[in-house]
Protein backbone atom coordinates (compact mmCIF):
# COMPACT_ATOMS: atom_id res chain seq x y z
CA UNK A 1 0.00 0.00 0.00
CA UNK A 2 1.67 3.54 -0.91
CA UNK A 3 1.25 6.41 1.12
CA UNK A 4 -1.04 8.16 -1.12
CA UNK A 5 -3.39 5.08 -1.11
CA UNK A 6 -3.35 5.12 2.95
CA UNK A 7 -4.48 8.87 2.70
CA UNK A 8 -7.14 8.07 0.77
CA UNK A 9 -8.36 4.96 2.69
CA UNK A 10 -7.92 7.56 6.14
CA UNK A 11 -11.42 8.90 7.47
CA UNK A 12 -11.27 12.06 9.58
CA UNK A 13 -12.48 12.05 13.20
CA UNK A 14 -15.95 14.09 12.90
CA UNK A 15 -15.26 17.44 14.56
CA UNK A 16 -18.34 18.20 17.01
CA UNK A 17 -20.02 21.24 16.36
CA UNK A 18 -22.38 21.59 19.03
CA UNK A 19 -21.35 22.75 22.03
CA UNK A 20 -23.05 21.56 25.50
CA UNK A 21 -25.75 23.87 26.91
CA UNK A 22 -26.24 25.40 23.92
CA UNK A 23 -29.57 27.65 23.77
CA UNK A 24 -29.20 27.73 27.87
CA UNK A 25 -32.04 26.18 30.01
CA UNK A 26 -35.03 24.18 28.63
CA UNK A 27 -37.94 23.98 30.83
CA UNK A 28 -40.32 21.24 27.80
CA UNK A 29 -37.96 18.98 25.44
CA UNK A 30 -39.45 19.46 22.19
CA UNK A 31 -41.21 15.62 20.47
CA UNK A 32 -37.97 14.93 18.52
CA UNK A 33 -35.57 15.81 21.07
CA UNK A 34 -33.32 12.90 22.30
CA UNK A 35 -33.65 12.69 26.65
CA UNK A 36 -30.48 11.22 28.27
CA UNK A 37 -31.92 9.59 31.27
CA UNK A 38 -33.36 6.08 32.38
CA UNK A 39 -36.47 5.07 33.24
CA UNK A 40 -40.10 5.02 30.97
CA UNK A 41 -40.42 8.65 29.95
CA UNK A 42 -37.36 8.70 27.96
CA UNK A 43 -37.76 5.37 26.85
CA UNK A 44 -41.46 6.26 25.12
CA UNK A 45 -40.55 10.08 24.11
CA UNK A 46 -40.83 9.88 20.44
CA UNK A 47 -37.86 11.27 19.54
CA UNK A 48 -35.76 8.47 21.53
CA UNK A 49 -38.02 5.84 19.60
CA UNK A 50 -37.12 7.75 16.26
CA UNK A 51 -33.39 7.29 17.62
CA UNK A 52 -33.18 3.94 18.62
CA UNK A 53 -34.63 3.36 15.41
CA UNK A 54 -31.37 4.74 13.34
CA UNK A 55 -29.04 2.95 15.41
CA UNK A 56 -31.26 -0.27 14.56
CA UNK A 57 -30.87 0.00 11.35
CA UNK A 58 -26.97 1.11 11.49
CA UNK A 59 -26.05 -1.36 14.04
CA UNK A 60 -25.06 -4.05 11.48
CA UNK A 61 -22.35 -1.83 9.63
CA UNK A 62 -21.17 -0.67 13.09
CA UNK A 63 -20.18 -4.11 14.55
CA UNK A 64 -19.11 -5.38 11.11
CA UNK A 65 -15.92 -7.09 11.67
CA UNK A 66 -14.59 -4.77 8.31
CA UNK A 67 -15.42 -1.35 10.19
CA UNK A 68 -12.92 0.59 11.17
CA UNK A 69 -12.73 2.47 14.68
CA UNK A 70 -12.71 5.86 12.55
CA UNK A 71 -15.67 4.20 10.77
CA UNK A 72 -17.62 3.69 13.36
CA UNK A 73 -17.07 7.12 15.25
CA UNK A 74 -18.63 8.33 11.95
CA UNK A 75 -21.37 6.13 11.89
CA UNK A 76 -22.23 7.69 15.25
CA UNK A 77 -21.53 10.96 14.43
CA UNK A 78 -24.04 10.92 11.09
CA UNK A 79 -26.31 9.26 13.67
CA UNK A 80 -26.44 12.84 16.05
CA UNK A 81 -26.24 14.75 12.44
CA UNK A 82 -29.50 13.03 11.20
CA UNK A 83 -31.37 13.79 14.44
CA UNK A 84 -29.91 17.00 14.61
CA UNK A 85 -30.83 17.93 10.67
CA UNK A 86 -33.74 16.40 10.07
CA UNK A 87 -37.10 17.78 8.98
CA UNK A 88 -37.94 17.93 12.25
CA UNK A 89 -35.11 18.20 14.06
CA UNK A 90 -33.96 16.92 17.24
CA UNK A 91 -31.69 18.02 20.50
CA UNK A 92 -30.15 15.57 22.90
CA UNK A 93 -30.84 16.93 26.00
CA UNK A 94 -30.13 15.94 29.97
CA UNK A 95 -32.29 16.90 32.72
CA UNK A 96 -30.36 18.83 35.68
CA UNK A 97 -31.87 17.11 38.86
CA UNK A 98 -31.70 20.15 41.42
CA UNK A 99 -33.92 22.58 38.82
CA UNK A 100 -35.31 20.02 36.52
CA UNK A 101 -34.30 22.09 33.41
CA UNK A 102 -33.13 20.09 30.45
CA UNK A 103 -29.73 21.25 29.31
CA UNK A 104 -28.47 20.86 25.28
CA UNK A 105 -25.58 17.80 25.72
CA UNK A 106 -23.81 18.85 22.94
CA UNK A 107 -21.75 16.83 20.14
CA UNK A 108 -19.15 15.16 22.00
CA UNK A 109 -21.32 13.27 24.81
CA UNK A 110 -23.80 12.83 21.40
CA UNK A 111 -21.29 11.01 19.87
CA UNK A 112 -20.59 8.96 23.14
CA UNK A 113 -24.42 8.16 23.45
CA UNK A 114 -24.69 7.22 20.13
CA UNK A 115 -21.43 4.44 19.97
CA UNK A 116 -22.86 3.31 23.43
CA UNK A 117 -26.32 2.53 22.59
CA UNK A 118 -25.11 1.14 18.50
CA UNK A 119 -22.74 -1.85 20.84
CA UNK A 120 -25.78 -2.24 23.38
CA UNK A 121 -27.24 -6.03 23.02
CA UNK A 122 -24.14 -6.87 20.59
CA UNK A 123 -23.92 -10.44 21.59
CA UNK A 124 -27.56 -11.23 21.00
CA UNK A 125 -27.69 -8.64 17.56
CA UNK A 126 -25.14 -10.82 16.46
CA UNK A 127 -26.59 -13.99 17.54
CA UNK A 128 -29.96 -13.56 16.31
CA UNK A 129 -28.43 -12.34 12.38
CA UNK A 130 -26.01 -15.44 12.64
CA UNK A 131 -29.38 -17.79 13.45
CA UNK A 132 -31.35 -15.65 10.89
CA UNK A 133 -29.06 -16.38 8.10
CA UNK A 134 -28.46 -20.10 8.76
CA UNK A 135 -32.46 -20.64 9.02
CA UNK A 136 -32.05 -19.37 5.31
CA UNK A 137 -29.70 -21.69 4.35
CA UNK A 138 -31.57 -24.68 5.81
CA UNK A 139 -35.04 -23.62 4.29
CA UNK A 140 -33.45 -22.61 0.69
CA UNK A 141 -34.18 -19.14 1.01
CA UNK A 142 -31.94 -16.22 -0.01
CA UNK A 143 -31.20 -13.74 2.59
CA UNK A 144 -31.56 -10.10 1.58
CA UNK A 145 -28.27 -8.13 2.44
CA UNK A 146 -29.69 -5.38 2.37
CA UNK A 147 -31.98 -5.92 5.69
CA UNK A 148 -28.48 -6.67 7.63
CA UNK A 149 -26.39 -4.36 5.61
CA UNK A 150 -28.38 -1.56 5.63
CA UNK A 151 -26.60 1.91 4.92
CA UNK A 152 -23.32 1.57 3.44
CA UNK A 153 -21.87 -0.94 0.95
CA UNK A 154 -18.68 -3.07 2.11
CA UNK A 155 -15.70 -0.82 0.58
CA UNK A 156 -12.71 0.45 2.73
CA UNK A 157 -13.85 3.86 2.03
CA UNK A 158 -16.50 5.49 4.48
CA UNK A 159 -18.69 7.32 2.27
CA UNK A 160 -20.38 10.54 3.68
CA UNK A 161 -24.18 9.73 3.80
CA UNK A 162 -26.78 12.09 2.97
CA UNK A 163 -30.16 12.49 4.52
CA UNK A 164 -33.61 11.10 3.03
CA UNK A 165 -36.61 10.40 4.06
CA UNK A 166 -37.71 7.23 4.95
CA UNK A 167 -41.03 5.63 6.02
CA UNK A 168 -41.81 8.82 7.64
CA UNK A 169 -38.47 9.06 9.57
CA UNK A 170 -35.07 10.53 8.39
CA UNK A 171 -32.60 7.73 7.93
CA UNK A 172 -29.01 8.09 6.65
CA UNK A 173 -28.12 6.65 3.18
CA UNK A 174 -25.18 6.16 1.26
CA UNK A 175 -24.74 8.12 -1.86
Amino acid sequence: MTASSRTMNRVEKPKPSVDARRGGAISLPEPMDVLSGRGGAVNSHEGNKRYRELVNLMKAEYLSDTTRKNQKTQIAANIVRTIRNSKLPGRFLKQDPETNMWYEIGDKAAFRKTGQALRENSADFLRSREKKVAASHETGLAVSLASYHYCFPPQQTYMKPQLSNLSGIDAVHAH
